[in-house]
């Protein structure tokens, strides 16, 4: 299952766009040149991105995606990962992306 993060990142998509992609991809619809950044599979990592696409694959049928990041292109995507670490790292001085990107959605999620 896809979650899609109130706080969502989102880099080189248009608004428009955005909520038509989110639909398409929580159908497990193929999307055309739509990057994912995600919670990382292997605790060691701190974050990843992938093609939209690539959830399609049975692998991910039996698992949640946490998406707390979209982009229109890969170099979008790893522009808008560096961000979100920066991001982290200014805010705590670590980089432990996920904690403080939970901590940022539960924020948002109460309105906030």
């Amino acid at each position: 299952m896809v979650i899609w993060k109130d706080a969502l990142y989102v880099a080189g998509i248009p608004e428009k766009k955005q909520k038509r992609i989110i639909r398409a991809i929580t159908k497990r619809r193929p999307v055309r040149d739509v990057y994912l950044v995600t919670a990382p599979s292997n605790e060691n990592n701190c974050l990843e991105y992938m093609k939209a696409n690539q959830i399609l694959q049975p692998y991910y049928r039996k698992r949640d995606v946490e998406v707390y990041g979209m982009a229109g292109s890969e170099e979008a995507a790893q522009e808008l990962t560096a961000a979100m670490l920066c991001d982290t790292y200014l805010a705590t001085g670590e980089f432990h992306v996920v904690p403080h990107l939970e901590q940022k959605n539960s924020k948002a999620g109460d309105g906030i």
